[in-house]
């Protein structure tokens, strides 16, 4: 089922919006702004990385949860993945001194540059309701993921006046499909997934997120 993805609703018949040519400067403002963020430590510690453990971090953003994740245990290697060069080169710089426990590749949920049963753990941290097409990416994080491999999205619990919600209401959504959608776990029982639990935690700056666990079952 996919779902619609904000580069598909700027509303101009097919032409290029005036706001494209600043996509770039966009990014890097979005850089400077979430270069560390309370929720991203909040989840690598709820996600409980353990020592040897083999991380996909999808939707790395400036790399503050894979330099987190890399750094909380003995042997762990992670690979960041990010459709933007702005994130890929602010995760790549952040993470130099962690040399080969770390690689940055450019990729999206729904095409993941790592190889099948690779993953012990995946992660994305506010980015799964930016996915393309959400049921085809939680099918591809099974084929990365190991048998007994966790997975573990995280979304803000955004409040319906808040800018996220009005978009994807104002895209033809129901209800925005995020981590706390009911239509997820289904997604995820079907799929294979087992030991699906759903918490609403607040991270370290108050902030409500949706944090739902799951276990590639074989």
């Amino acid at each position: 089922m996919a779902v619609p993805h904000h580069r598909h609703h700027h509303g101009h018949g097919g032409k290029r919006p005036w706001w494209k040519g600043f996509r770039t400067t966009a990014a890097i403002g979005y850089v400077i702004r979430h270069y560390t963020e309370p929720r991203n430590r909040m989840v690598i510690e709820r996600a409980g990385v353990r020592a040897g453990d083999r991380v996909v971090d999808i939707g790395c953003g400036p790399g503050d949860s894979v330099a987190l994740a890399a750094a909380a245990a003995p042997g762990v290697q992670v690979v960041g993945v990010d459709p933007g060069f702005p994130f890929r080169l602010a995760t790549a710089l952040r993470t130099l001194g962690l040399g080969r426990a770390v690689r940055v590749r450019r990729g999206a949920a729904e095409r993941l540059p790592v190889p099948d049963d690779w993953a012990t753990l995946v992660v994305s941290i506010n980015a799964f309701h930016h996915w393309e097409d959400r049921r085809r990416g939680l099918a591809e994080v099974r084929r990365v993921l190991a048998p007994k491999g966790r997975l573990v999205l995280v979304d803000e619990d955004f409040p319906e006046d808040h800018q996220h919600t009005r978009f994807h209401r104002e895209a033809g959504e129901d209800a925005p499909v995020d981590a706390g959608s009911p239509v997820v776990r289904e997604w995820l029982g079907e799929l294979g997934f087992g030991e699906v639990t759903l918490e609403c935690v607040e991270d370290a700056g108050g902030t409500p997120h949706h944090v739902l666990c799951a276990v590639r079952a074989t």
